[in-house]
C-alpha cells in the first residue's frame, strides 16, 4: 500500500511540473516556415515529444521541467539545435533559420505566384513568366505590374521616378546610365522585382514614388549549375546579338554565383518638333542612330564561418562603349505667306564610354537564437565616363538667299566615386520587432569639362580652340533610423519607422569662380497598417516622406549646345523637394483596389524656355511645382484554370499643379493607364508556352506637358526540349508600333507639339541550356550598400 501511495504521489508530482514550450520559426527575411519539425531532446540525445509548425510558424509542446535541447528541421535538415532550461512555461520568441540548407533534397513541384503581395510592397516573380523571357532588366521591368518604361525613364504608373536597387543595392546612376547597366543584365539572371511603395525606414529616403529591387537568382543548395545563353533581336531598322552565362555552385558552407554577359547591337530613335513661334512655324525632324557594344560581370560569394558568422563578397562591372550620330533637319516656314524661309541641317556625333565598378562587403551575426542579429556592410563604387560630342550644319536662308556655317563640340571627362558603410540591427522582441542603425555616405564628383561653339559663321569652320572648365559635386550623408512592427492577435499587423538624414553638399563650377554650399536635414517618418478583418479580406493604410535630390548634371551650368539655336544646361540652385504619399487599400481575394494621394512640394522639372525673339530654346530645370495628385488604382490576379493565369493593372487620377513662373504655367488633368499580362500554357506536359502583353495610356499629364494616347502590344512562344533544360523562346515586342511618346506643351506664349519614337517594335529568337541538377534552395540574404549609387548624370 505504501509502495502504490508512493508510486500515485511521483505520477503526480509529474503531471504537475507539465510545462508550455513554445515559439515562432521565420526565415532571415521574417516569413514564416510552415511544417517545420520541433523536437525535444533528453540531455542523452534521446527524442521525447516533437511539434510541426503551422502555416504561420508556431509551434507547441507540453512536458516535465528540466534542461532538453531543443531541435529544429525540415526534410531531414538540422535548422537549429540549442539547449535550454526550462522550470515554467517557455516562449522562445521567434528562432531565426538560415534557409539555405531547407529545401535540401526536395523538389518543390508548385511554383511562387506571378505576383505577390506583401504589407510594404508588390513581388513580381520574373522567373514563374515568359514575358521577358530571353531580355533584358529593362524589358522585365517593362511588364512589372505597376511599372511604365518610356524613353529608358523608370516611372510608378500615375506618379514619378523611382529610384532601382539591385540586391539591395542603391544603383547611384542617372538616367542613361542606368538604363545602359540593366540593358546588359539579362532577364533569365532575375528572380523576382520588388515594387515598394512605402519603404520601411532602414532604407534611403531617395526616391520620388519609392524603390524599385532587382533581386538577382541565387545559387540552390548542393548544387553546380550552368547556364548558357544566346539570342539575336531585330528592330525597325538594326539589330542586336547578344551572349549570357550564369554559374552557381552551393556546397557546404560556400555558395558562389557568377554571370558575364555581353549585347551588340544598334538602335534607331525619331524625334519630331514643331515649335509654334509668333511669326515663324520650326518643324524639326532628328534621327539619332547609335551603336552598342554593352559587357556585364556579377559575382557573388558568401561563406559561412561558423553557424553564427557569415561573411560575404559582391563585385559588379558594366562597361559600354556607344557611337551614334543625330541627324536633324529643321524647315521654318513663315506663318503669313507658308513660304520655307529657312533650313537647317546638323549633325551630331557621339562618341561614350561609360564604365562602372561596384564591390561590397558584408557580414552578418547571430547574436543568440530567437532573432537577434547585428549585419555591417561596406560598399564602394567608381564610374566613369568619357563623353564627346562634336556637331557641326549649315543653315540657308531664303529671300534673299544666304548660308551660314557652325561648328562645335562639347566633351566630358566624369569621375565619380561613392562610398558607404552601414550597420543594421534586428532585435525581436515579445512586445515589438525592432530594428534599427545607421549609415555614412561620402560622394565625390570631378567633371573636366571642355567645349568650343563656332556660333554661326559665313565659311566653314576648320579650328575648334576648346575651353576648358572644370567642375566638381561633393555629398555627404549621415542617417540614423528605427523601426517596429508588431502582430496584433491574428488579423492586425502594424510597420513603422522614423529615418533621420543630414545632407552637406558643395557644388564648385570654374566658370563661376564660386562655391554652392547646402547643409539639411530632415525627417522621414513610414507607416504600414493592415486588417484582416475576415478571410480573404484586408485593409490598409500607407504613408511615407520621401525627398528628391537633384543629380550632377542638372546641377551642371555648363551649357552643351546641340545646334546654334538648342542648348541644354543644368542649374547650380536646383533645390531637393520633399514627396508625401498616403494609401488606403482594400483586398478581396485575388482584387485589390486603392486610393491614394500625392504631394510634391516645390518639384523641379527639365523644361524648355523659347525665345521668340532669336527662336533660340533653352533647356533646364527649375524648381516651379506644387503638384496634387489623387488617383485610384486596381491589381486583379486571375488564376482559375491550370492553364491560364494573368494579371491586369488599371490606373485613374487627377492631377492639379501650382506654378511659380508665369511663363510656364503647370496643366492640370487626367492620367489613366491599363496593362495586362497573360501567360497561357499549351499542352499537358507544360513544354509549350505562350504570353501576350498589353499595356494603354489614353491620357496624362505632368508639369508643363499634356500626354497623348500611346500603347504597346507584346507577345512571346516558348517551347522547353530536353526535360526542360532547353528553352526556345521568340518574343515580339510593340508589334503594332504604337508606343509614341507624344506630347505637347505651352511656354512663355510658344506652343510645342512633340513625337518621340525609340525604337522598342522588335522581334528576337533566344535559346538558353542549362547544365546542372534541380535541388532547389531558397538562399537569400540582404546585403549593404542597400542604398547607393544614383545620380552621377550625364
Amino acid at each position: 500500500m505504501n509502495r502504490l501511495l508512493f508510486i500515485v504521489f511521483i505520477i503526480s508530482s509529474t503531471l504537475s511540473a507539465q510545462v508550455k514550450i513554445s515559439g515562432k520559426v521565420v526565415t532571415l527575411d521574417n516569413s514564416p516556415i510552415e511544417f517545420a519539425e520541433v523536437t525535444l531532446f533528453s540531455e542523452a540525445n534521446i527524442p521525447l515529444k516533437n511539434s510541426l509548425t503551422n502555416e504561420k510558424g508556431d509551434f507547441s509542446i507540453e512536458h516535465q521541467a528540466g534542461t532538453y535541447k531543443l531541435e529544429i528541421r525540415q526534410f531531414k535538415e538540422i535548422l537549429h539545435s540549442n539547449l535550454i532550461t526550462v522550470n515554467s512555461d517557455y516562449d522562445a520568441g521567434s528562432i531565426t533559420v538560415n534557409t539555405t540548407n531547407v529545401l535540401e533534397n526536395v523538389v518543390i513541384t508548385k511554383a511562387k505566384p506571378v505576383v505577390e503581395r506583401k504589407i510594404d510592397r508588390l513581388v513580381f516573380n520574373v522567373e514563374n513568366t515568359i514575358s521577358a523571357a530571353g531580355g533584358d532588366a529593362m524589358d522585365a521591368l517593362r511588364v512589372t505590374p505597376g511599372l511604365q518604361v518610356r524613353n529608358d525613364n523608370i516611372t510608378m504608373v500615375g506618379r514619378s521616378t523611382v529610384r532601382v536597387l539591385l540586391d539591395d543595392k542603391m544603383l547611384e546612376l542617372g538616367q542613361e546610365e542606368l538604363a545602359n547597366l540593366l540593358k546588359s543584365i539579362p532577364s533569365d539572371n532575375i528572380k523576382s522585382i520588388e515594387v515598394i511603395t512605402t519603404p520601411p525606414a532602414k532604407y534611403d529616403a531617395a526616391g520620388n514614388s519609392g524603390l524599385i529591387n532587382i533581386k538577382l537568382k541565387r545559387a540552390k543548395k548542393d548544387l553546380t549549375s550552368l547556364s548558357l545563353g544566346t539570342s539575336y533581336l531585330r528592330r525597325t531598322y538594326d539589330g542586336e546579338g547578344a551572349v549570357t552565362s550564369n554559374f552557381m555552385y552551393n556546397k557546404d558552407a560556400l555558395s558562389l554565383t557568377a554571370s558575364l554577359n555581353y549585347r551588340e547591337g544598334g538602335e534607331t530613335f525619331k524625334y519630331r518638333d514643331v515649335i509654334h513661334f509668333p511669326d515663324e512655324l520650326w518643324n524639326s525632324n532628328q534621327v539619332f542612330q547609335r551603336d552598342y557594344k554593352r559587357g556585364n560581370g556579377i559575382v557573388n560569394i558568401e561563406y559561412v564561418i561558423t553557424p553564427k558568422w557569415t561573411s560575404g563578397v559582391q563585385y559588379i562591372t558594366n562597361f559600354n562603349h556607344i557611337d551614334g550620330l543625330r541627324a536633324g533637319n529643321t524647315v521654318v516656314n513663315a506663318y503669313d505667306t507658308n513660304a520655307v524661309v529657312k533650313n537647317v541641317l546638323s549633325d551630331t556625333h557621339i562618341d561614350q564610354k561609360p564604365n562602372f565598378h561596384s564591390v561590397n562587403l558584408f557580414n552578418a551575426f547571430k547574436l543568440d537564437t530567437i532573432g537577434k542579429k547585428l549585419t555591417v556592410n561596406l560598399d564602394y563604387f567608381k564610374y566613369s565616363n568619357k563623353d564627346t560630342r562634336p556637331y557641326d550644319g549649315t543653315i540657308a536662308e531664303y529671300n534673299p538667299d544666304s548660308l551660314q556655317y557652325f561648328r562645335g563640340i562639347n566633351s566630358n571627362d566624369q569621375q565619380t566615386s561613392n562610398f558607404s558603410g552601414k550597420v543594421d540591427f534586428d532585435l525581436p522582441t515579445k512586445a515589438i520587432n525592432w530594428s534599427f542603425g545607421g549609415k555614412v555616405t561620402i560622394l565625390r564628383t570631378e567633371n573636366i569639362l571642355s567645349a568650343f561653339n563656332s556660333g554661326l559663321v559665313t565659311d566653314p569652320v576648320t579650328n575648334m580652340p576648346e575651353i576648358t572648365n572644370n567642375s566638381s559635386y561633393d555629398e555627404d550623408i549621415q542617417a540614423a533610423y528605427v523601426s517596429g512592427s508588431k502582430k496584433f492577435a491574428d488579423n492586425f499587423e502594424v510597420q513603422f519607422g522614423l529615418r533621420l538624414e543630414a545632407t552637406q553638399t558643395e557644388s564648385f563650377n570654374a566658370n563661376l569662380a564660386q562655391a554652392i554650399t547646402n547643409d539639411y536635414t530632415k525627417l522621414f517618418p513610414t507607416l504600414n497598417m493592415v486588417y484582416t478583418p475576415k478571410e480573404n479580406t484586408t485593409l490598409g493604410l500607407n504613408y511615407s516622406r520621401r525627398i528628391v535630390r537633384p543629380n550632377f548634371a542638372e546641377l551642371n551650368p555648363n551649357v552643351t549646345y546641340i545646334n546654334p539655336f538648342l542648348t541644354v544646361e543644368g542649374n547650380p540652385f536646383l533645390r531637393p523637394f520633399t514627396v508625401d504619399n498616403i494609401e488606403f487599400s482594400f483586398g478581396y481575394k485575388k482584387l485589390e483596389s486603392k486610393a491614394y494621394f500625392v504631394r510634391e512640394n516645390n518639384a523641379y522639372n527639365q523644361i524648355g524656355f523659347p525665345d521668340s525673339d532669336t527662336y533660340n530654346v533653352r533647356l533646364t530645370n527649375r524648381n516651379l511645382f506644387n503638384i496634387n495628385r489623387y488617383g485610384i488604382s486596381e491589381i486583379y490576379i486571375f488564376d482559375k484554370f491550370s492553364w491560364w493565369n494573368s494579371y491586369s493593372t488599371f490606373d485613374l487620377n487627377y492631377l492639379t499643379s501650382e506654378s511659380t513662373d508665369p511663363a510656364a504655367q503647370a496643366v492640370d488633368g487626367y492620367y489613366v493607364n491599363f496593362s495586362t499580362n497573360n501567360d497561357f500554357v499549351l499542352n499537358k506536359s507544360k513544354t509549350v508556352l505562350f504570353n501576350v502583353y498589353f499595356e494603354c495610356m489614353p491620357v496624362g499629364t505632368y508639369g508643363v506637358n499634356k500626354l497623348d494616347l500611346s500603347s504597346s502590344t507584346s507577345v512571346s512562344l516558348q517551347y522547353l526540349l530536353l526535360n526542360k533544360d532547353l528553352r526556345i523562346t521568340l518574343r515580339g515586342n510593340n508589334i503594332f508600333k504604337t508606343d509614341n511618346m507624344r506630347f505637347n506643351s505651352t511656354v512663355s506664349g510658344v506652343y510645342r507639339d512633340s513625337n518621340y519614337y525609340t525604337d522598342t517594335r522588335l522581334i528576337q529568337l533566344s535559346l538558353n541550356y542549362k547544365f546542372g541538377n534541380k535541388k532547389l534552395n531558397v538562399s537569400r540574404r540582404e546585403t549593404g550598400n542597400t542604398d547607393e549609387r544614383a545620380r552621377t548624370g550625364n
